[in-house]
């Protein structure tokens, strides 16, 4: 289970600050106190169809699974770069690639950088 901390969800709401969408997620991960699974759980079931949102609520590990099926994006070399600066380029790439809500690439970028990119990457299997 990964926590953010009350220090970095205030750290992410000033590089986030021009995008409500993204401080609406923020919102959420404070909601379910700095857990992000949960945090992203809920927010699949707010910004998604019902079949997404249904599975999100299934699935103990969505956010996993959810990076996962975006390891393509997310491992390659120009979005590793998004990752080392503010994040709000990162998320907004993430959305429009993987044709997901930016309240829902919000929580998964924040896992990838709390885990560190490269960490992720190694350990991906991105799908084919």
């Amino acid at each position: 289970m990964i926590i953010v901390t009350p220090e970095e969800i205030s750290q992410f709401r000033s590089q986030l600050a021009d995008n409500p969408e993204a401080l609406a997620a923020l919102d959420a991960i404070e909601e379910c106190k700095g857990n992000l699974e949960a945090a992203t759980q809920l927010i699949a079931v707010e910004t998604t169809d019902a079949e997404v949102g249904f599975k999100a609520k299934e699935d103990s590990n969505y956010l996993e699974n959810l990076a996962q099926k975006l390891s393509k994006i997310i491992c390659q070399e120009e979005f590793k770069e998004l990752m080392t600066g503010v994040l709000t380029a990162a998320i907004a790439t993430l959305a429009a690639s993987g044709n997901i809500p930016v309240a829902l690439a919000t929580p998964v970028v924040i896992y990838v950088a709390k885990i560190k990119v490269k960490d992720f990457c190694e350990a991906a299997k991105p799908e084919s």
